[in-house]
């Protein structure tokens, strides 16, 4: 399995076992589209108790050639251990957030670590116009590690493991309620979905940030 060796970012995404046979594209996309950044996995014991033994050899190929790191965590906050525990195990490395069931179609995280070496306490996503920040959405994301530590912490005690767990909006309501300040890459969504099952709410599907994302 591969370890962090100095990358200058971090690339982190979760899956589940409803998409773990088909998270392998998604994968192969981010090693092909972004290389010279840390991939990272990040799992449920809860989910897949006998860990290794229960992954797809789709999956488990990529960490046999030292492609990606498997972090394993015990807790299942569902999309919410998609970057709170890369953040606890890196604290001084930029995460950028990854998502599933995308087919990254350029470096994305080079526009995202580029734009972050501008603006240091800020977090960046993608975004159609600037000023529509907070209408962005996770598979493209950078968390600085000048807010990592207290992002991180608030993020935990805004999921109770029980009501908001999975919550999609828990990272807005954290972003807004503590003022922490967030910039965009004025750029079209950089990835199409590789499933249109479950990939998002059916009626976001024609939102506007999402046109031409999905598969025809």
């Amino acid at each position: 399995m591969k370890q962090y060796s100095s990358e200058r970012a971090i690339i982190s995404l979760t899956s589940w076992k409803g998409r773990i046979d088909t998270v392998g594209r998604t994968l192969f996309s981010l090693l092909k589209t972004c290389p010279g950044f840390h991939v990272v996995l990040v799992l449920s014991e809860e989910e897949f108790p006998r860990k290794e033994a229960e992954l797809p050899d789709t999956v488990m190929a990529f960490t046999e050639q030292d492609l990606i790191e498997i972090l394993w965590v015990y807790r299942n906050v569902k999309t919410m251990k998609k970057v709170i525990f890369t953040m606890a195990k890196y604290p001084d490395v930029p995460v950028i957030s990854a998502d599933d069931d995308c087919i990254y179609t350029c470096n994305y995280a080079e526009d995202l670590y580029r734009a972050w070496e501008g603006k240091k306490d800020s977090i960046f996503r993608y975004a159609y116009r600037p000023g529509h920040e907070h209408m962005t959405q996770g598979p493209c994301t950078i968390y600085p590690p000048e807010n990592v530590c207290h992002y991180h912490e608030r993020m935990m005690a805004e999921v109770d493991f029980g009501m908001s767990v999975g919550d999609d909006d828990a990272g807005q309501r954290v972003i807004r309620k503590y003022g922490i300040p967030v910039g965009c890459v004025g750029k079209p969504n950089p990835f199409v979905f590789h499933t249109t099952k479950g990939a998002m709410h059916r009626n976001q599907w024609k939102c506007r940030f999402y046109r031409g994302c999905f598969p025809t």
